[in-house]
């Protein structure tokens, strides 16, 4: 697709090895560097390696679940988005999904297009993510070295320093 999507790197968690494959050839023809996993505690190692931006996660499966894996993922501070899929629906796994963390619910069977806008909504809201993140650090950066000469500067020469920044 484009060459912004090559560094977007999707996890696909499904023990259903022809769900996994299928989403994984699409995304990777749309452009995506996408991997599968098939169960929560490979993903949860692969993910461990190298962190992904978004994982796409079966609810059931043998082992660890797609809700314990967005639980154990989602304790670390992370930009790692999640979208749940599942054969199994119910208001109350709905529910319980988005509370742990999950940027959207799928129900199979779902239509190759539907889960296309969700993973392109869930790109935007990581891409938006890191850059909050960049944007939060430079302003660190900037307090951190106002800080260092504010002993020696008056607030009218802060203020002109910081209008100088910001116009660079």
């Amino acid at each position: 697709m484009t060459k912004k999507n090559e560094s977007f790197r999707v996890l696909i968690v499904d023990d259903n090895r022809e769900i996994r494959t299928i989403l994984e050839e699409y995304l990777r023809e749309e452009g995506y560097a996408a991997e599968g996993a098939g169960d929560g505690n490979e993903a949860l190692a692969k993910h461990g390696e190298s962190p992904f931006d978004l994982i796409i996660t079966d609810l059931n499966m043998p082992g660890m679940t797609g809700m314990e894996l967005i639980k154990a993922i989602g304790k670390e501070e992370s930009t790692t988005e999640f979208i749940i899929i599942t054969g199994y629906a119910s208001l109350d796994s709905a529910i319980e999904a988005v509370k742990a963390g999950a940027f959207d619910y799928i129900v199979k069977p779902f239509r190759i297009e539907e889960l296309r806008v969700v993973i392109k909504n869930a790109r935007d809201k990581i891409m938006l993510k890191k850059a909050n993140k960049q944007l939060f650090d430079k302003l660190r950066s900037f307090y951190f070295e106002i800080s260092k000469y504010r002993k020696w500067l008056d607030d009218e020469d802060i203020a002109q320093f910081m209008q100088k920044e910001l116009d660079s």
